[in-house]
């Protein structure tokens, strides 16, 4: 469990955010899967919806803006912790990635920036200002890993190093078949990567895959389909704890995890 009041150290995953075509059905579909409460930030933040648990901020679902709800399901966006998002910008670009939205203000929240790395995988950098990111991971209700499936899973992993200083390390066993590498930041593990198979359909782009924690993987998932959900793979027992690949009401794929109890 990680309860956070300041600024998260720069190279970490922090946040995690949707934008849905119904951000009010998105929200009781997760606030009765997860035990969500939601603020709404109003009209000057596109009433953006803030979940906590208890009491602690944990994600953002926001309304899709016009003209995308053509382009298939939404996914969750994955936000790194930075500094200074405008050097971090720059380093983006000069390591090979894309930047889909230069770095802007929200208000006074922080900075925001989104990119995309040479395989493809869509990802957001956040440097802080009233909003810190996540105010609580690791425990069930919350985000507990973010897992990277890459169409070049060695781009990949050489991209997050640069911009980000990652220490890369090689999994080993039954995770080394896949290419899986764990991204860390001071010695503390952050996030990893691994390379999607050619028994993957060629349509499927690298992505980032944000992974949800419950006190019963078993039990979740039968709530998923009772609000509307859908399952995708699993259950299935892994290193880390019993999991499965789900989705929302509205068809945002995510991931649940097995872990201790809620903060």
């Amino acid at each position: 469990m990680t309860f956070r009041d300041t600024p998260w150290p720069e190279g970490t995953p922090c946040w995690v955010e949707v934008q849905v075509d119904d951000p009010a059905r998105t929200s009781a579909f997760y606030g009765q899967l997860f035990g969500w409460t939601f603020f709404d930030h109003g009209a000057e933040y596109h009433h953006y919806l803030t979940a906590r648990l208890n009491g602690r901020a944990v994600a953002d679902i926001g309304p899709r803006p016009s003209g995308e709800t053509a382009g298939g399901p939404s996914a969750w966006l994955v936000c790194f912790a930075v500094e200074s998002a405008d050097a971090v910008a720059q380093k983006i670009t000069a390591a090979g990635g894309e930047l889909l939205l230069l770095p802007g203000d929200v208000g006074s929240h922080g900075r925001f920036a989104v990119a995309a790395d040479p395989a493809g995988a869509k990802f957001a950098i956040w440097q802080a200002g009233e909003y810190l990111g996540a105010e609580v991971a690791g425990v069930a209700g919350s985000v507990v890993w973010h897992h990277c499936l890459s169409r070049d899973a060695e781009a990949s992993k050489a991209f997050y190093a640069d911009v980000f200083g990652h220490t890369v390390t090689r999994a080993s066993g039954a995770d080394a078949g896949d290419g899986r590498v764990t991204l860390a930041v001071d010695g503390r593990p952050v996030a990893d990567i691994s390379e999607l198979g050619a028994e993957v359909p060629a349509d499927v782009s690298s992505c980032w895959q944000v992974m949800f924690g419950v006190a019963d993987v078993d039990a979740a998932m039968a709530t998923v389909t009772e609000l509307g959900g859908s399952l995708h793979d699993g259950p299935f027992d892994t290193r880390h704890g019993r999991c499965a690949l789900v989705a929302d009401e509205q068809g945002t794929p995510f991931a649940l995890r097995a872990v201790g109890g809620g903060g």
